[in-house]
């Protein structure tokens, strides 16, 4: 994997912008998402050649970077666009998922196999010719879909979009307002939504609300770190520490969660085929263990995100002032 970014380092999905306080949230919205675009095409025909993980990796990422801004649009960017632009990266969203979740499974199952003695590991060499013929179906569509009319048509709307001249006197309510009002406003939404799904969780609520949790906590982390210029670089820095760590124990369970789910799959399609599965019951059995001890450390990791202190320093940073 890493002949990816030694050749394409502008590829990387890290975001470096600087902007004003006092900018326009118009303005600022077209310099963000012109970073987003470049981002997605460059990245795009690594994705068609299927050469490194990373390229699918950092395309998702900018589609879903795109689609959470996209969601704090109302009032800024035009009806008409906003509409065209979120359907059309909603499917990009889901067009891209099947194909980047195999590719976590199958690296996920190399390192379990790496830890078997030679000899014991069969039964998982099946379950991951599995995964990579899964994986092959799922590029073969994701190509066919990036190379479609419809594909072609929203990455030309987006860029006629962001082509086009800021207009002078937008009527739109928020498209004039200091950036500044907007980012406060836009984070501490953001943070109070995950922070009430957050403390509905229970030890027998259903996985789904962990992932709706992980979402939202998705969006939280891309609006700070688009308007992070706007705020203490420090203070900034450590706050989105604070939301990572919470947000990577939850891709781990996700990921777990979803590997269970394909392994069972698996198993149902070949239990009539295979004389013994051993290592692929024990593999389960790991899972299953993996899954509740994710749980609790989620409770914990949770706990600490939403203590006392870490709240008060994102009030201080986002709270819109009356």
């Amino acid at each position: 994997m890493g002949a990816k970014h030694s050749q394409v380092d502008a590829a990387s999905p890290g975001l470096s912008l600087n902007l004003a306080r006092t900018m326009r949230t118009d303005e600022a919205v077209r310099i963000i998402m012109r970073h987003l675009h470049d981002m997605l095409r460059i990245n795009e025909s690594g994705v068609l050649a299927g050469v490194d993980a990373e390229f699918l990796h950092d395309f998702g990422i900018t589609v879903r970077r795109n689609r959470s801004l996209l969601r704090q649009m109302d009032g800024v960017i035009p009806q008409r666009i906003l509409r065209r632009l979120d359907s059309g990266f909603a499917w990009l969203s889901q067009i891209t998922r099947a194909a980047r979740d195999l590719d976590v499974y199958l690296i996920a199952l190399d390192a379990e196999v790496h830890q078997l003695a030679p000899g014991t590991d069969q039964d998982l060499s099946a379950l991951r010719e599995f995964y990579r013929q899964r994986h092959q179906l799922a590029h073969k569509q994701l190509v066919a879909h990036l190379t479609s009319a419809r594909y072609t048509q929203l990455i030309a709307a987006w860029s006629a979009y962001l082509a086009s001249p800021l207009p002078v006197r937008s009527k739109l309510p928020f498209a004039r307002l200091w950036l500044a009002n907007f980012a406060d406003q836009a984070v501490w939404r953001a943070l109070r939504r995950a922070l009430r799904q957050g403390r509905t969780i229970r030890p027998d609520s259903p996985p789904t609300a962990l992932h709706d949790l992980r979402k939202s906590c998705k969006t939280l982390r891309y609006l700070m770190e688009f308007f992070q210029s706007l705020y203490p670089a420090a203070r900034i820095a450590r706050v989105i520490r604070i939301l990572k760590s919470l947000q990577d124990w939850l891709g781990v369970y996700q990921d777990t969660q979803m590997q269970q789910i394909f392994l069972e799959t698996f198993l149902q399609q070949s239990k009539d085929s295979m004389d013994g599965r051993a290592e692929l019951d024990s593999f389960k059995h790991r899972l299953d263990k993996r899954q509740a001890a994710l749980r609790k450390r989620l409770t914990r990791k949770f706990e600490a995100f939403s203590e006392r202190k870490n709240q008060s320093e994102f009030r201080r940073l986002f709270k819109p002032r009356r």
